[in-house]
């Protein structure tokens, strides 16, 4: 089935066109071409230069179906004539020609570094014609090994330049093979898209082989959709093209999908005589084995669906023996031979299977109720259960989302409550410091006065006075208040502490202790009342302490405390 599809998407891409000259081709036929062929051989000997090599190009590029062994013969001498010359056009074409040749060898490691040399050459030589032809060849490769992918971006990359070259006929040819690879990937909708804007643009020109390889392309993507009537109606179509046209190879092939429709129909009749016709048209042929092979494997699904298991199993061993000829080249050909004679005892399997089966027929249909029945009751409990068991979860879910909402907000309200607690005891620090700085007047005021005191012949009262100074002195001096409010300091500010210590390690104990009544945006005349020393000391400590931090005149001491 593979080297059929192969050989059939091969002649289709021959017969839309070509490199040499970058003209339309679309209307030759392989007897135009064996004509030319033959005039071409003729003068080859007799030529040499640059003449030689294109007819060496042009022969290569004729061989493609007709033997791709001599497409790789002259294609390797004319991209040794192109080297030595230095004609890079035509070692451009050598090499996507040599890209044919192994191509339709499944040689397909050389075809791409063949093709890949030659786009490189060709997108420098900047020739759109030649450019989109390298590219929608490479984009055949990578569908005939199965990277649909891949062969996609080729493909479209070809459309791109035939829509800017503004060629209808080529235009069209890319939206067919798009559709290809699209149905390839069994995407047979989108298929079907392209194949209608293929259809749409060459439906009025003379090209009756594209109009009908479209109308084929259609025929089989509706029918993969089961989409019958329409895949029969297009299917004759193409297949009334085919006949005027006379190319019998593609009119076999247009048979062969017709008769599977005419199968799905139940036309077996119809089907029968379809059959019949193709395999009368590949006997004229002549070696087309692997067009006799398909014919075999839907003779044997048609006699499968007559219930004819006998005849069916004798055409499906031709079709698998035949095929299982050819693929014994090679050890991957091997690999094929085995898994078709696989697939040969599975369908031996499977007929003694059905025979079978007819007798427990009615056996079967009592089953399948019963069983019906069971599956019913048991999806119906299975059904229910998984019902109960999401509502479960769903419960669950809210239950554990509802609990998740509930923490949050707890944190939420910790949070803020130990934000509201910091900022109450920094404020009560604040007002600490306010009250000593306060009571720290009173104390300097009640000395003052008592000082300025005139004391007279009262030498007893002016002991005592004396006495009462002494004792505010030394109090002031003790004050426990003082001790508190650092402690707390030490405490509340205990990270600012850290990280102005690691940021300056040059401050001393002092000038620290200056910063954070500084950040607390403590007066020069409050600091000095807490820390007993007068307001000059502490305009000199705070410029002190701009300098070892390196602060400008300009900047602001509170804010820089505060940012760190």
């Amino acid at each position: 089935m593979k080297k059929l599809a192969h050989l059939l998407l091969i002649t289709f891409i021959f017969i839309c066109f070509t490199a040499q000259s970058q003209k339309n081709i679309w209307d030759e036929n392989p007897s135009d071409s064996q004509v030319e062929l033959d005039s071409l051989l003729t003068i080859l000997p007799k030529s040499t230069g640059e003449k030689k090599l294109s007819l060496l190009n042009r022969i290569a590029e004729i061989y493609w179906v007709i033997d791709p062994n001599k497409t790789m013969k002259y294609g390797s001498e004319a991209l040794r004539l192109s080297i030595e010359l230095k004609n890079k056009d035509q070692e451009g074409l050598a090499l996507i020609n040599l890209c044919q040749g192994y191509l339709f060898n499944n040689i397909y490691d050389k075809a791409l570094r063949y093709g890949l040399q030659s786009l490189e050459i060709r997108r420098v030589m900047g020739n759109d014609y030649d450019l989109a032809f390298t590219l929608r060849t490479l984009g055949w490769l990578y569908y005939d090994i199965g990277y649909f992918e891949k062969a996609l971006d080729y493909h479209t990359q070809t459309l791109i330049i035939h829509e800017k070259i503004g060629d209808k006929q080529r235009i069209a040819y890319s939206y067919n093979s798009i559709g290809i690879i699209h149905d390839g990937k069994g995407d047979n909708t989108l298929a079907l898209f392209f194949f209608k804007k293929s259809l749409k643009l060459i439906q009025d020109s003379n090209n009756m082989d594209r109009i009908a390889e479209t109308m084929k392309n259609m025929g089989i993507s509706y029918r993969k959709i089961n989409e019958l009537n329409l895949s029969k109606k297009f299917l004759e179509d193409a297949l009334d093209i085919e006949s005027k046209i006379k190319y019998d190879y593609k009119k076999v092939y247009i048979l062969h999908e017709l008769a599977i429709v005419h199968l799905q129909l139940k036309n077996y009749q119809e089907c029968y005589s379809l059959l019949q016709e193709a395999r009368t048209i590949t006997k004229a042929l002549g070696n087309k084995k692997e067009l006799v092979l398909e014919n075999d494997k839907i003779m044997s699904d048609y006699y499968l669906a007559l219930n004819n298991y006998k005849e069916a199993f004798e055409f499906y061993m031709k079709y698998t023996n035949g095929n299982a000829e050819l693929f014994t080249s090679n050890e991957s050909e091997k690999l094929a031979e085995m898994r078709i004679l696989s697939e040969a005892e599975r369908r031996e399997s499977e007929i003694k299977i059905l025979e079978q089966q007819r007798i427990l027929e009615s056996q079967k249909r009592k089953s399948l109720l019963i069983g019906s029945l069971l599956l019913a009751i048991i999806g119906i409990l299975i059904i229910a259960s998984l019902w109960n068991n999401i509502k479960k979860r769903k419960a669950i879910e809210l239950q554990n989302q509802k609990l998740s909402k509930e923490k949050l907000k707890s944190q939420f309200l910790l949070q803020e409550n130990l934000e509201r607690k910091l900022d109450f005891r920094t404020k009560e620090l604040t007002n600490l410091a306010l009250f000593i700085s306060q009571r720290t007047n009173i104390y300097k005021d009640l000395t003052k006065s008592l000082k300025n005191l005139k004391f007279t012949d009262l030498s007893l009262l002016k002991q005592d006075i004396k006495a009462l100074i002494n004792e505010y002195t030394f109090k002031f001096d003790l004050n426990e208040d003082i001790q508190q409010f650092h402690a707390n300091i030490e405490t509340l500010q205990s990270d600012f502490l850290f990280r102005i210590k690691e940021k300056h390690p040059n401050l001393t104990d002092k000038d620290i202790q200056l910063a954070v009544q500084v950040k607390l945006k403590l007066s020069s005349k409050e600091i000095a009342n807490i820390n007993n020393i007068s307001a000059n000391s502490v305009e000199i400590g705070r410029h002190r302490l701009r300098k070892k931090i390196g602060l400008e005149n300009k900047d602001n001491l509170v804010v820089y405390l505060e940012n760190i």
